[in-house]
């Protein structure tokens, strides 16, 4: 396919991570396939496969992988001889944000959307795109509900909003199953309120023994003292429009040539929670502009196990700890910022990221 104006770029593994993986990731490509064609946008999808697991089908085997004139959809493997290299390939054995680099570096497209396999695009938003004025050096964010979906395979916007509710201020996600809002924790004040309401709902939810814990207060003193270390980066953060990071691993569009420049993803090899956000904090300090949807455009993400809401964290982070798997905390995610409002450059230093001088042909 010629003239390639958005490349859609994905990753997954052939394991059924969060349960019936392969009917949700169907449902994402049905979706891009019908809507590419419907608002004639050139496009390919670029879906990487990391670490395959051996004598278990392949998703070449597993999806319907549909093209059309106006999509061309493929599967790029990357074999479990590449994941073993990496430092932690014993105990994690998804390294989402490299995997998507990958296809980042691969991409043919003017602009490229970084998305996941249980997400769908609201049409408002492919209407958009349709009228080519994607603007380069321009990141393109949008908000996110959360529906519990029922795999029926309808993927009409009229009926993905009766599963959720309307949002009317920006910065928020739903979590239709468990009716509850999250608050994008993209300022102080913002994860100030946070921090209090969650000390407040756990007091709650706790026995008078298990207030009067050790473990209960250590793990508030810990907390306390992060919120106080952010003071030293209150300048950056405050002193600067809000950054809407929430979910951005689910929806970050961006023009080809500054995917390149930026490098994409920091390609740690721990688990993958903040590493997304931190490609949006590089980018401001790179003086890079932002382009957020007004609350008309947004993107459906399927309901699963560990899907990041404030519903699933606790169970997530107790998951990686048992396992002992490497990922940023808040901590380390402030500090990391502040190194890069110093040094934009501070995480990128391999040329060959995305494993770019690997043939995964």
């Amino acid at each position: 396919m010629n003239n390639i104006y958005l490349s859609i770029v994905a990753a997954s593994r052939n394991d059924n991570h969060g349960d019936k993986l392969d009917e949700r990731t169907n449902l994402f490509i049905k979706s891009l396939a019908e809507n590419c064609k419907k608002y004639k946008i050139k496009s390919e999808l670029i879906l990487i496969e990391w670490n395959q697991i051996p004598n278990e089908k392949t998703l070449s085997d597993r999806l319907n992988l549909i093209s059309n004139e106006y999509l061309h959809s493929k599967i790029l493997p990357v074999n479990q001889k590449h994941h073993l290299k990496l430092p932690n390939s014993d105990r994690l054995h998804f390294f989402q944000m490299i995997a998507k680099n990958v296809g980042i570096r691969r991409a043919l497209g003017k602009f490229i959307l970084v998305t996941n396999i249980d997400v769908l695009i609201n049409q408002n938003i492919y209407e958009f795109i349709s009228k080519k004025k994607l603007k380069e050096k321009t990141i393109y964010r949008c908000d996110r509900h959360c529906v519990d979906y029922d795999y029926s395979g309808n993927i009409e916007d009229s009926y993905l909003d009766k599963l959720t509710n309307y949002i009317d201020r920006k910065y928020y996600s739903l979590d239709k199953k468990n009716n509850v809002k999250f608050y994008v924790l993209s300022s102080f004040f913002g994860k100030l309120k946070v921090f209090i309401s969650g000390i407040i709902e756990r007091r709650k939810s706790k026995s008078l023994l298990e207030k009067l814990s050790l473990k209960n207060f250590q793990t508030i003193t810990k907390r306390i003292f992060i919120y106080f270390k952010f003071f030293r980066v209150l300048p950056i953060f405050f002193f600067q429009k809000k950054l809407f990071t929430n979910a951005c691993g689910d929806f970050t569009l961006m023009d080809k040539n500054s995917w390149l420049k930026i490098k994409g993803y920091c390609e740690l090899p721990i688990y993958s929670w903040h590493l997304d956000s931190l490609l949006l904090w590089e980018a401001r300090f790179k003086k890079y502009n932002f382009y957020e949807f007004d609350d008309r455009h947004y993107i459906y993400h399927m309901n699963h196990n560990f899907s990041g809401v404030m519903s699933e964290k606790e169970k997530m982070f107790e998951k990686l700890e048992k396992n002992k798997i490497p990922y940023l905390n808040d901590e380390e995610f402030l500090n990391i910022a502040l190194k890069l409002s110093k040094n934009p450059d501070y995480l990128k230093t391999d040329e060959f990221w995305g494993l770019h001088n690997k043939n995964l042909n």
